[in-house]
């Protein structure tokens, strides 16, 4: 099954020749949980890189980054338009994920600590 079909017709319009009622529906929760493994995927890679990244981080503050955040949600709010999308959609989730992977960055940067304050007390 291919992504394809479901781009060439316009919002709310099916495509020529598709099934209707139940079986279209069924056909696109099947592209849906596709584009879900996808989107699984490409988000399992950018917190592998948050993780490496919260390596070099030394503070609260430059995990929090509030500039840093601005950016990406003005470019993913960008992207959005640019693809046709509702950037609500788009800004909303990620700000979901940020706020998610602040917390473990948070996390982890205590951890650190504790395991350095540990170090050192013996």
């Amino acid at each position: 099954m291919t992504d394809q079909h479901w781009f060439a017709a316009p919002a709310g319009s099916p495509p020529a020749g598709a099934a209707d009622g139940p079986t279209r529906i069924t056909e696109l929760r099947g592209v849906i949980d596709h584009l879900d493994q996808r989107i699984i995927a490409l988000l399992a890679e950018r917190t592998r890189v948050v993780r490496e990244l919260t390596a070099h981080k030394t503070d609260e503050a430059t995990v929090r980054s509030p500039d840093r955040v601005r950016q990406v949600l003005d470019r993913v709010s960008d992207l959005a338009v640019g693809n046709g999308m509702p950037p609500e959609v788009a800004v909303g989730t990620y700000r979901a994920l940020i706020d998610e992977l602040t917390r473990m960055q948070l996390d982890m940067l205590a951890a650190r600590r504790a395991a350095a304050s540990a170090g050192e007390e013996r």
